[in-house]
Order: structure tokens, then sequence, then C-alpha cells
């Protein structure tokens, strides 16, 4: 089945190099001869080949290699040198389709030459599928899956300032690349997979974008403050430090009042809009690595809400109806409380004039008998004390006694 699809891969390759080949009619430069490879590394092609025979002295060309992988969706590598050799980084995942043509410089009245073919095959065993990175803060997560058992599965990686590598924090599935110069990478990142399947050893080269590609950005915290008529929607930055502030975005989505969301995508972590306050607010926000640093982008917050929705012609229906309907109920309960209690809440007055004149006349107490009735007089006369038996004595005066009047009765 691989090989089948090597075929089908070989007829596509071909297929672009003829559309190379020139119209005919036109003089035609002779093909190179003698097109060979040799991998010097991993991920390092280096192609050789031969002048045309039977090219003009004085004709002098250049040459065109053009590198493209067997997959259509894959980009090739283009170059054009001078010399009759190129290297190239490059990976080999799916076989390569190697193809040069001779250019005219100046030569008179000749058109490149048909194009030298020749066709790498991919390796015979796939180790690994459905790879994914995640980059952050110096770190780079990459995981896989295998596709079958294979003892002994080594991890390397590459770019072009360093020497191969290989990953140490390796689990299964999954290797952390720690390097502090991951983020200023801006070369592809080339991948390594090596091992031992069915007592043969087999390698698997992968070529993929730099880390500031694959950047994953953490949950955003979003908060919601008020000052004076306007809202502000506010993004927590602390943790946005590895890049320039100019490498972040933010993505606001708000409603109000319940109404269809708004989505605002802005360079501020900040965000001001209107304060209604018969609104409730509801807001989320996702931070979006700018295209000008590279690629990611974080979950979506978790959404805030702010305020409560109001019926704005509340006032004046609690003013029109309710408040009136409210002191009617009030008043009738006033009402009828005061008819049921009105001998508690304003008791008979005896007349005033009879008491005053009793407390003329005489010396007036307060009845102590709880069961006196209320109708009766409120004051009742003390009774006086007065002695039952008086005497009367004629007031004599007093005569001087002199003491020979005394001795004279003795």
């Amino acid at each position: 089945m691989m090989f089948r699809v090597w075929d089908i891969s070989l007829m596509i390759c071909f297929s672009v190099s003829l559309m190379f080949v020139g119209v005919e009619g036109i003089s035609e430069l002779p093909p190179p001869r003698n097109l060979t490879f040799k991998w010097e590394t991993p991920f390092t092609l280096n192609l050789t080949w031969e002048k045309p025979k039977d090219l003009d002295p004085d004709c002098k060309v250049n040459y065109t290699v053009d590198v493209r992988h067997s997959q259509v969706n894959k980009n090739s590598q283009i170059r054009r040198v001078q010399n009759t050799t190129c290297k190239l980084n490059i990976s080999n995942e799916n076989g390569l389709c190697i193809s040069v043509t001779v250019n005219p410089e100046n030569c008179e009245n000749k058109d490149h030459s048909p194009s030298l073919d020749i066709s790498i095959p991919p390796p015979t065993v796939t180790l690994v599928k459905n790879r994914s990175y995640e980059y952050s803060h110096n770190r780079l997560k990459c995981t896989w899956s295998p596709v079958d058992v294979v003892q002994d599965l080594g991890f390397y990686y590459w770019y072009v300032t360093l020497f191969l590598t290989v990953c140490n924090d390796m689990k299964i599935g999954e290797c952390v690349i720690h390097d502090t110069l991951l983020k200023d990478i801006m070369t592809s990142m080339f991948y390594l997979f090596n091992g031992t399947y069915k007592g043969k050893p087999v390698n698997n080269t992968f070529m993929d974008e730099r880390p500031a590609q694959y950047v994953k950005l953490n949950k955003p915290q979003l908060t919601i403050q008020r000052d004076g008529q306007n809202l502000y929607f506010q993004t927590n930055v602390s943790d946005l430090d590895e890049f320039g502030p100019q490498c972040y975005k933010y993505n606001y989505t708000y409603s109000m009042c319940d109404k269809v969301n708004h989505v605002v995508f802005i360079e501020d972590s900040k965000y001001e809009v209107d304060y209604d306050s018969n609104c409730m607010y509801r807001a989320r926000v996702q931070i979006i690595f700018s295209d000008k640093c590279g690629a990611g982008k974080s979950r979506l917050s978790d959404e805030v809400e702010y305020g409560e929705n109001r019926d704005p012609n509340l006032p004046a229906l609690l003013a029109v109806i309710i408040i009136p309907l409210i002191v009617s109920c009030c008043l009738i309960v006033s009402l009828v409380l005061l008819r049921r209690h009105k001998d508690i809440i304003f008791p008979k007055i005896p007349e005033p004039t009879l008491i005053f004149k009793d407390m003329l006349i005489n010396n007036i107490r307060i009845p102590e008998s709880p069961r006196s009735p209320t109708d009766g007089r409120l004051y009742v006369p003390i009774e006086e004390i007065v002695e039952s038996k008086i005497s009367l004595e004629p007031e004599t005066p007093l005569v001087p006694i002199t003491t020979n009047a005394r001795h004279k009765q003795v």
C-alpha cells in the first residue's frame, strides 16, 4: 500500500515538472547530467549534478533546483544557484521529488532546458502520527500518537544554529523541549524519531514551523469596573510578559440587556463602554497571538456579569399605581382599627367643672380600689378627724407671790 501511494506521488511530481518543458519550436538548452543526492545529516540534503553536454562555451547559465514533498499540499523549496551543487535543510516525511533545470543568462535564442528529475522514497515505516506542539515560556511541548509498538523510541530536535539534540524530558507520546532560544527561532524546526521496528532500525524526520507559530496562552481573567457612567472591561496581563505588547490582541465578546452579542477586536487590554443602570452586562475575552509575531490563542475566559436588568418604567409605575394603592390599604386598615378600639384610644373624660369644684371645697383623693366604677366621681373628699370632747378653761392672769406671804401661810 505504501509503494502504491508512492507511485501516485511520483506521477504528481513529474507532471508538475513537465510544466517547465519548453514549447516546441523554441531552442532549448540541454539538461544537466548525473543528478545525485546525499544526506549529510538527517535534515541536510546535498545535491550535485554535472553541466549540460555540448553547452556553448560562450553561453552562461544558472540552475533552478526545485525540491518538493510528494504531497501536493506541501510547499516546495526552490533555489537558483550558479554552481552545480546545492544544499537544503529538509525532511523526508513522505518522499521527495527533485528537479534541476538549466536557465540561460546571456545565451542568444535559448530557452531553459527540460528538467532532470530524481525521487527519494519515503521511509518504509512510519513510527508516529498526529503530531502537535504547544509553546509557552521557553518550553515546547511535543505530542504524538505511536503507530505501533516501537522499542527504544528516541526523539531529537534541531534548528539551524544548534546541533542535533536529544529531548530528555520524555514520556509516552510526549516530550518537552526546554530551550531559552526557542522564541527567537525564525526558521523551521526539525524533528527526528528513531527506534527499532521488527528488529530493524527506522528513522523518521519531520519539518514543522517555528515554535512561535504554536504559542499557547493561559486562560485570561476578566474584571468589570464602573467609573461614573462608563464600564471598563479589564484583562489581567500579568503573565503576558514573554513577548512584546504588540504581539497580543484581545477579542471581547459582551452583551447588554440580553441583546445580541457585540464582538470587539482591539490591541488594548482595557475596553470602555457606556453604562446603563437598567441593563446587565455579560462579557468574556480571548487573547489572540498576533500574526506579526507568530500564531496562537487562549481559551475564552469565564463569563463575568455586572448589574441587573430593570424596567426603565418601573419608577413611574410605582408613583402612579402602586404607591397610591398601598396608601389606600393602610388608610382602610387604620379606620377599621380605630373603630374597633375607639374606647381605648379615646376614653371618656369626666366633666372638668365638677372636678375643680370638689377640689376647691375639700381635700381630694383618688380612690385606690380599681373596682370603683368609672362613671362615678373621680375624686372623694377625705374625712376630717375632730376631737369628741373639748373643755374650756378661763385664762388666769399671772400674779407674783412674795416671800413673806409664803412664810405667813406656813
